[in-house]
């Protein structure tokens, strides 16, 4: 007759006990791979160099960083989030041309959900301007209109997105309120030189940036409707404008720095110049038959250019 084993003492696990460990894990692991997913389609480099742009203005005639209001610190937040979702929006609401382009941006490659990506945007636009109303109503109104651009440039029924001359008005307006936010939030003295470099760095956004983007992605645009330049005109009068605005631009900031006596522009003059010669150059020397790659590098160049030039002046003393 087989002897019956006493039990092992021991509290039962339920089922939920069991796997609670592992479902947290797997929870934590999507949220932040969907926080990851949420920051690339936001574009890192363009949330850099629109903080970069407030925190110029936001510390323009300081002495040292410590004598930054607090202020600075929530409007760079702000800012920032304002700017978030206008990209997110627009990866939201450019799928089907993102994928015709062969963009490798989460939304476009499913990797993504649109929904999501959506509500997370508008969750973006909330937080935004509750924390802009904490700074006051001039700020409030500002981050507001930087809101409103961002959703008439991407969506369908405005689309501003598709027309040149509609995209360069959105491009110096979103900067020219990002020197005024940063302004704003920062306190600061408006200095001289800060109003030439805002004015110089919003051309160069509208004039060049907002032109050079559409380089690559020709092909897409043209199949879904859009009208800028370079669907219009051809790729190699359109790299001629962006050379002539790009080098034009290049020249005025050294040569304004100089007739106003601004000394410590010149340095980030330089930098601009030297990137608009660079940025010619790789727009003149482009083919019909280049690769996807090599037609974006003139956009690349601009991005670079202006990252060197906010760098290069909030490491210098007050300008």
């Amino acid at each position: 007759m087989p002897i019956a084993m006493p039990a092992k003492s021991r509290t039962p696990i339920t089922p939920r006990e069991a796997t609670y460990p592992r479902t947290t894990e797997s929870t934590r692991a999507r949220g932040a791979r969907f926080l990851l997913l949420c920051a690339q389609e936001t574009r890192p480099a363009v949330l850099l160099i629109f903080l970069a742009r407030f925190l110029v203005a936001g510390t323009a005639g300081l002495t040292s960083v410590t004598a930054a209001p607090s202020t600075l610190i929530l409007g760079s937040l702000v800012w920032i989030a304002s700017v978030a979702f206008s990209y997110l929006y627009n990866g939201v609401t450019d799928v089907r041309e993102d994928r015709a382009n062969g963009s490798r941006r989460p939304i476009a490659h499913g990797d993504l959900s649109v929904v999501h990506a959506r509500r997370t945007a508008w969750a973006l636009a909330a937080f935004a301007l509750t924390g802009a109303a904490a700074l006051g109503p001039v700020m409030f109104v500002v981050t507001l209109g930087m809101i409103a651009l961002g959703y008439a440039y991407s969506s369908p029924r405005l689309s501003l997105k598709s027309r040149t001359p509609d995209t360069i008005a959105v491009v110096v307006t979103a900067g020219g309120l990002t020197y005024f936010a940063g302004w704003l939030a920062g306190g600061a003295p408006l200095t001289a030189g800060l109003v030439v470099l805002a004015v110089a760095m919003t051309l160069w956004m509208g004039l060049v940036g907002a032109v050079a983007k559409d380089f690559s992605d020709t092909r897409g645009d043209a199949r879904h409707g859009r009208r800028n330049w370079t669907v219009l005109w051809g790729g190699r009068v359109t790299a001629f404008i962006v050379s002539v605005g790009a080098v034009a631009i290049g020249v005025a900031l050294p040569a304004s720095a100089v007739a106003f006596g601004l000394p410590d522009l010149l340095a980030p003059a330089g930098v601009v110049l030297a990137g608009a010669v660079a940025l010619a150059a790789a727009a003149l020397s482009a083919r019909p038959g280049d690769s996807r790659s090599r037609r974006r590098l003139p956009y690349r160049i601009f991005m670079i250019t202006q990252h060197v030039t906010h760098l290069v002046t909030l490491a210098q003393p007050a300008v």
